[in-house]
């Protein structure tokens, strides 16, 4: 009985060691997602934040010191360049420019007067009819009577822009975008009136800082967001560039021109300008996440310093094995990274599991 009894414990046992070894090859079996190496274009971006307002945005004030007449507009409308968009009361300055109508026909009436007498005048002179005396005192007239002409003139001139500073008129074709005054307001000069914007384009202008001063240039390709239109991107490009930086805030404003017409986009809001830096074509790009980095301590023996080397490295997939392979690294954007050595187009790099792989351990690649 006891040899049928041992042999079972024996059986029992390898059995049990067999499971063993089957769960722990199992276990090895570290399963994995991979990429595909390709190659792609990766472009660098610095952000600014800042503000849009229209390309031609002018804010329009009054001219004169009186209480509005009348307003032929509101918020939303567009008018053409040249339109009457208010008047203010103008009464007053319309009588000015009847009285200096008037006096600009007395004075032409006079001197018509003056030049037939001085044309009999000059006649006698030659004829030595009149003495000198009399012929000056008739060019004198004349003059007088010419500068009295050119004065008139002048003043018909002043009554007539007074009486036209009571219109504010559009300097431009636009939308109106408010219209900050009421009718029968007394409206004092220098106050603003109504605000007019072209949104047929948008424009910004952005502070930039630091060592970014050094990386713009006219031309230079821009993506906007803004956070009240999530999801849409516009594309804008540089314009213009100051020549000086801003003593007190260091900064370089920059103009940047949006080059698509949205209706969406309104005078005012805020958003994040994405300016290009850098942009490689065709170049190796995998997903930053495959990275993975160490640093080492490196000691130079002639001056006993030590210099910190930072080492970056993926795992790649080869014949079912994980491969550690050391990479260099180029520019990043949204979760991309640029390889320009180590990995080849085509390499299947380990994207889900490489934190937990070692080298050389068997994988299972799963979809």
């Amino acid at each position: 009985m006891r040899y049928p009894i041992l042999i079972f414990l024996i059986l029992l046992l390898m059995n049990t060691a067999c499971e063993q070894e089957t769960e722990q090859v199992v276990e090895k079996r570290v399963p994995v997602k991979i990429f595909k190496a390709q190659a792609d274009s990766i472009t660098k971006y610095f952000s600014v934040t800042g503000s849009i307002s229209a390309s031609e945005d002018v804010v329009i004030y009054s001219k004169v010191s009186e209480r509005v007449d009348n307003i032929f507009v509101k918020p939303g409308d567009r008018v053409k360049e040249g339109q009457t968009l208010l008047i203010q009361y103008n009464q007053v300055l319309m009588q000015n420019v009847n009285a200096a109508q008037t006096a600009v026909e007395n004075a032409e009436t006079q001197l018509e007067q003056i030049k037939q007498d001085f044309g009999r005048m000059k006649m006698l002179y030659s004829q030595k009819a009149i003495s000198t005396q009399q012929f000056d005192q008739i060019s004198t007239q004349l003059k007088s009577a010419e500068l009295g002409y050119e004065q008139a003139q002048v003043q018909l001139k002043l009554a007539k822009e007074q009486y036209d500073n009571s219109k504010s008129r559009a300097p431009f074709s636009g939308l109106v975008a408010s219209v900050y005054v009421e009718l029968n307001q007394m409206v004092p000069m220098g106050q603003p009136v109504v605000k007019l914007i072209n949104p047929a384009g948008m424009k910004a202008k952005l502070k930039v800082a630091g060592e970014e001063i050094s990386m713009i240039q006219k031309g230079q390709e821009v993506v906007a967001k803004f956070p009240s239109l999530p999801g849409k991107e516009h594309a804008g490009r540089i314009t213009k560039i100051d020549q000086a930086v801003d003593p007190l805030s260091k900064t370089l404003e920059v103009e940047v021109a949006i080059e698509e017409h949205d209706s969406k986009l309104k005078s005012g809001m805020f958003g994040e300008f994405f300016v290009e830096m850098t942009k490689k074509i065709n170049t190796v790009i995998i997903p930053e996440n495959a990275i993975q980095s160490r640093t080492e301590v490196n000691v130079d023996r002639s001056t006993g310093l030590q210099n910190a080397v930072r080492k970056f490295f993926v795992f790649l997939v080869d014949s079912n094995k994980a491969e550690l392979r050391q990479v260099s690294t180029g520019i990043s954007d949204n979760g991309r990274i640029e390889i320009t050595s180590g990995i080849e187009i085509g390499d299947s790099i380990i994207v889900v599991g490489q934190n937990i792989v070692k080298a050389g351990q068997t994988v299972n690649v799963i979809d």
